[in-house]
């Protein structure tokens, strides 16, 4: 009996860690209570981690934000080797031994591990390893496994990543071009501060992105036209990633609608993305890609 318990615990721990999993009506209230309840450990022990870096805060309040970032690590503790107990009840992961170490190497379990961490290695190693202390904002990565928003852009990203690499390569290519030149132009009169291409690449950089520190600037006539030129070509350069992002979206929010209002059944309202032109297709129309 004890054998037939053990695995039914096992999937209803499971599917009240894993959100959106598919599950019984009845496990639905435990889910969204534990979603909750772990976001707001997660929302806390961020906040804890920023007002402790204020000098004032931390003199006043050290001892309640110590007492709260320790309670937020215990419950992220005892989170972490429960999702490593129970994903097993998941049939990728379904073997004892290799289903845990492959489920241990996924992004988000990375992240949960990286999240206590820190606090583990300076409690048994025994030193203050104050330069871990940045791993704490791997926090603010566990909010993607809660949030339907941030999982959207993730996909938004996946589906249009062809055309953002092209955008990108195409950013890299303006952007060794103009160091390049800018090197050429204005090391002679400005060997100090135009050392060398890379260092010029900083110039290149906060040029494109029309930022403008002024602490590298064109002292020739030549060097500032090729300033004024590459700064308007950054303009135009820097808006095709937003264009292409902003079509994903737009994509992504019909494929929504579509499938929202879709009738329940009608295989000719599935709706499905084109891996080459990344447009939507709907099932009726598919045997026209064929």
């Amino acid at each position: 009996m004890a054998n037939m318990e053990a695995p039914s615990l096992k999937k209803r721990i499971y599917d009240v860690l894993e959100p959106g999993y598919d599950q019984t009506s009845g496990g639905v209230f435990f889910q969204r209570f534990f979603d909750i309840f772990i976001t707001l450990v997660i929302l806390v022990s961020i906040a804890i981690m920023v007002l402790s870096s204020v000098k004032t805060l931390d003199a006043r309040f050290g001892m309640a934000f110590d007492i709260i970032f320790f309670f937020t690590t215990i419950v992220f503790s005892v989170e972490y080797p429960l999702r490593l107990w129970s994903c097993t009840a998941d049939p990728r992961y379904a073997s004892p031994v290799r289903g845990r170490l492959a489920w241990m190497a996924t992004p988000f379990a990375l992240i949960d591990f990286i999240v206590v961490l820190p606090f583990y290695l300076e409690l048994f190693v025994g030193i203050n390893l104050t330069g871990l202390v940045v791993l704490r904002v791997f926090r603010i990565f566990k909010l993607i496994r809660y949030s339907d928003s941030i999982n959207m852009i993730i996909r938004v990203v996946k589906a249009q990543r062809d055309m953002l690499i092209t955008a990108y390569l195409v950013l890299f290519i303006a952007l060794i071009s103009a160091s390049t030149l800018m090197f050429q132009i204005e090391q002679p009169g400005q060997p100090e501060v135009f050392t060398s291409i890379p260092a010029t690449m900083w110039w290149g950089i906060v040029t494109l992105t029309t930022v403008g520190y002024g602490d590298m600037v064109p002292m020739t006539a030549a060097g500032k036209v090729l300033g004024g030129c590459i700064t308007l070509l950054g303009i135009g350069i820097f808006a095709l990633p937003a264009g292409i992002l902003a079509s994903g979206f737009t994509q992504e929010l019909q494929r929504r609608i579509l499938v929202k209002t879709r009738t329940p059944g009608d295989p000719e309202e599935e709706v499905y993305l084109c891996p080459h032109c990344k447009s939507e297709i709907r099932g009726r129309d598919l045997w026209k890609k064929g």
